[in-house]
């Protein structure tokens, strides 16, 4: 199975004051939230299971607390850089993660979407940003940053942020685009 998944900011103790309506991150410490995330990923991704994070993984300079965290998940682990990665993209291989991109549009058969409106078989890409979505109307976008913020942003994007998904990764069957509901 494929998931998705966005802005865990393991180790990132400004996030737990992130209060916006039903977004807020209502944890008593760091240690909880990181507790809470992986056992929420871990109770739904299997070992060969692919998971792509869109995102602001983790936040700090500390090489260790990073792959400390990714030892502990599950799935193979794919990453699109978010504005809070801090370390180098070979550092998160060399913990890790199967690839590093700044971004990524997914060409395999299982995440083709069919749109009449726009013509056949699109695939989407996956960023961290969705800012690309307003101007590239015609694509989709799988992403990240906007933590959902109560809104949606167009029809051609889904956010994966942790707060609008129980803190779990998303399934891909599980992946609606506004235009295709």
């Amino acid at each position: 199975m494929i998931y998705f998944t966005a802005d865990e900011h393991y180790y990132h103790s400004n996030i737990l004051m992130f209060r916006e309506g039903k977004e807020s991150r209502k944890f008593a410490s760091v240690d909880k939230m990181n507790r809470h995330m992986i056992n929420q990923h871990n109770a739904i991704v299997t070992h060969s299971d692919t998971v792509y994070h869109l995102g602001d993984f983790y936040l700090g300079k500390d090489y260790r607390q990073a792959e400390n965290i990714l030892k502990q998940l599950n799935g193979v682990h794919i990453l699109i850089l978010g504005n809070h990665d801090l370390l180098k993209p070979f550092d998160y291989v060399e913990m890790g993660f199967g690839s590093v991109h700044t971004s990524l549009e997914l060409v395999q058969g299982d995440l083709a979407f069919i749109n009449s409106k726009l013509g056949g078989i699109k695939y989407p890409y996956l960023i961290h940003d969705p800012a690309a979505a307003g101007v590239f109307v015609n694509q989709y976008f799988i992403h990240g940053h906007t933590h959902g913020l109560g809104l949606k942003l167009a029809k051609n994007t889904f956010c994966v942020s942790v707060e609008l998904h129980d803190y779990a990764p998303v399934p891909i069957n599980k992946i609606k685009f506004g235009d295709m509901q």
